[in-house]
């Protein structure tokens, strides 16, 4: 089992679209380029007027400390540029102090873990994550605003954070701990690879924040019980369209053990069937920082179907309790709606895709195209596109959770 899990890992990381980035005067945007990793080596960058020294295809400052990257990652003002050299000198630095290089290379998929519910990235995988600069600083953003909200809920209590699947740099939390007063905070890293592990108690003593609270516990996410009920819960562990990582698992297990007026990070994920024109979609995106689902809509490029499912923390349990087993190929799933194809103009132009919304906080949003995990994800087996054709649509549970489509025919 293991190794037809991991053949298939191998062949839709072959095909899957990582990121390089594109510097725009407010914010940060991707644009494809081949690479096995979704937060893979940006290399196309033009990083015109910024001090430093040339790192994996990115100019890094040397100058900066961790409470300058964490002040220009929380500046709602900073540049993209400035958030780009935030970030490259935070990837340079745990780096060079755990010994740990993030590789996007196909080599480096030999160190993942396979879990019975998803797949597990490897530490050098990971550690690429940080150069998805909008997913970085909008998580981070969210995390620190839910802390603040959280110490204003329980003032004098020191709050327990869990952070699940926290990789070798613990990006999304690490660089806010210089924000608060050791006491603060009782920090517990959960992890299933040791070496991640390993590598944030280095970087604890590195950025001098070892007199923090904190606990790092080496774990499967999706079966790790906390002793005491938490005020924040952080768990990032997936890719676009919830394909492939643990995320659903990961919720439907920790989010019971939030105690009363805690946060979850993210909030809510929404995943919707359209059909688009993601040819068109592209050259847009080739050419602006972004594409506007509104006015895509609007111009009848983007036809929005149905947001087929929604994760959050107070609606899991509810959906774990609906799971069933699949008579033909006898994985758990939970069925979740039957979506009828629109007899739209030009059908042939137009692709079935997925795409994925993120509420990591409050306002802190991650919307479609914005990060390696928000991009769309072609629905294959709905083509070719038929008007009035219906499909049952269930999300697949197990070692590679996706999105499965049943044709049900034209009534």
């Amino acid at each position: 089992m293991c190794r037809r899990v991991g053949r298939r890992v191998r062949k839709i990381r072959a095909q899957m679209l990582s990121l390089s980035w594109r510097v725009n005067s407010s914010s940060i945007y991707p644009q494809t380029v081949d690479t096995p990793y979704g937060c893979g080596k940006c290399t196309n960058i033009t990083a015109g007027g910024i001090s430093g020294a040339r790192y994996s295809g990115l100019y890094v400052s040397f100058a900066m400390n961790i409470n300058d990257i964490t002040d220009t990652i929380l500046d709602e003002s900073s540049s993209s540029s400035a958030l780009q050299q935030a970030l490259d000198a935070f990837l340079k630095q745990c780096s060079d102090a755990s010994g740990i290089q993030s590789n996007r290379s196909f080599d480096a998929w030999a160190g993942d873990t396979l879990l019975e519910t998803g797949v597990a990235i490897n530490p050098q995988a990971a550690a690429h994550c940080v150069l998805d600069y909008q997913r970085s600083a909008v998580f981070i953003r969210g995390i620190y605003a839910a802390i603040e909200t959280l110490r204003v809920r329980f003032p004098d209590t020191q709050l327990d954070i869990l952070y699940a699947g926290c990789g070798p740099f613990a990006t999304l939390l690490l660089p806010l701990l210089c924000k608060f007063s050791p006491g603060d905070l009782r920090i517990h890293l959960l992890d299933i690879h040791q070496r991640s592990l390993e590598s944030v108690n280095l970087l604890m003593t590195h950025y001098g924040l070892a007199g923090n609270d904190f606990y790092t516990i080496q774990g499967d996410a999706c079966h790790y019980q906390h002793d005491v009920n938490l005020h924040l819960i952080i768990a990032e562990t997936m890719q676009k369209s919830l394909e492939q990582e643990p995320q659903f698992a990961v919720t439907a297990n920790l989010a019971p053990q939030l105690g009363p007026r805690g946060i979850f990070i993210p909030q809510r994920i929404e995943i919707s069937l359209c059909l688009a024109d993601l040819d068109d979609e592209s050259t847009i995106y080739g050419k602006s920082p972004r594409v506007d689902p509104n006015l895509a809509e609007m111009e009848a490029r983007r036809f929005p179907i149905e947001t087929i499912f929604t994760l959050s923390p107070s609606q899991v349990s509810e959906q774990l309790r609906t799971v069933q087993k699949n008579s033909h190929s006898n994985t758990l799933e939970l069925d979740l709606t039957v979506v009828k194809i629109p007899p739209i103009k030009d059908m042939a132009r137009f692709d079935a895709a997925l795409f994925t919304r993120i509420t990591v906080f409050g306002p802190y949003l991650l919307q479609d195209y914005e990060s390696e995990i928000t991009l769309p994800q072609k629905c294959q087996e709905l083509a070719p596109l038929a008007g009035g054709e219906r499909y049952r649509i269930s999300y697949q549970l197990g070692s590679y959770p996706r999105f499965n489509f049943e044709r049900l025919g034209n009534p």
